[in-house]
C-alpha cells in the first residue's frame, strides 16, 4: 500500500489508494493548446474500497475535496472560478464507486464533474508548469459531505460514506513544458 499523511498532522500511515495525474499530450505542449489532463484513483490495497468522485463543490465547499496545486514559471497559480460554481447538490448513493483491489476509476468521469481548477486553467506564458492533485476525504462529520440540498436515502448514503477511507492523498507531480 502507499504511504501518505492521514491529514491530521500525525505520522504517515498506509492508505488504500493512489492518485495519478496524467497528461494525454505528454510532457511538452504548445502554449495555445488546452491541457488534456486526466486523474485516476487506484485501489492499492488487498480489500475493496468505496470512493466518491468529483462533485459540485469538491474544490473546497464539500468533501471529498479534489484540489489542484499549480506552479508556473513565476510561482504558484490561483485559478479563479465563475461565481455560479457555488451550488452543492445532495450526495447520492450513485456517487459512490466500489473499487476492487487493483481497480481504478476516473473521478471526473461519467456522473461526476471536472476538477474546477484544472478545467479553468490555461497556461499564460511559456515555461515549466508543475501540477498535482490532492484528494482529501478526512472529514468525519457526514454533514461536511452531504451538500446543501436534501439527500435521498440518507441512511443508505451515510452507510456508504462510513466505508470511504478517511485519507488525504497527493498525486504524482506532473511537469509540463509549455512553449
Amino acid at each position: 500500500m502507499a504511504r501518505e499523511s492521514n491529514g491530521t498532522g500525525g505520522a504517515e500511515s498506509e492508505v488504500p489508494i493512489a492518485v495519478e495525474l496524467v497528461s494525454a499530450s505528454g510532457s511538452r505542449q504548445p502554449l495555445e493548446d488546452p491541457l488534456d489532463l486526466s486523474v485516476w484513483i487506484t485501489n492499492v490495497s488487498e480489500e475493496p474500497v468505496w470512493m466518491v468522485g468529483v462533485l459540485p463543490g469538491s474544490e473546497g465547499l464539500r468533501y471529498p475535496h479534489y484540489v489542484a496545486e499549480i506552479v508556473g514559471p513565476a510561482g504558484p497559480i490561483q485559478v479563479q472560478f465563475p461565481e455560479a460554481l457555488d451550488y452543492v447538490r445532495g450526495l447520492r448513493s450513485g456517487d459512490f464507486v466500489r473499487l476492487a483491489p487493483g481497480g481504478s476509476f476516473d473521478p471526473q468521469g461519467e456522473g461526476f464533474v471536472p476538477i474546477q481548477q484544472l478545467a479553468w486553467f490555461k497556461p499564460s506564458e511559456p515555461g515549466t508548469y508543475r501540477l498535482r492533485i490532492c484528494f482529501d476525504a478526512t472529514a468525519q462529520d457526514p454533514r461536511q459531505w452531504l451538500g446543501h440540498t436534501s439527500v435521498r436515502d440518507q441512511h443508505k448514503v451515510e452507510g456508504l460514506l462510513a466505508q470511504v477511507p478517511r485519507v488525504k492523498v497527493w498525486s504524482n507531480a506532473l511537469e509540463i513544458n509549455v512553449d
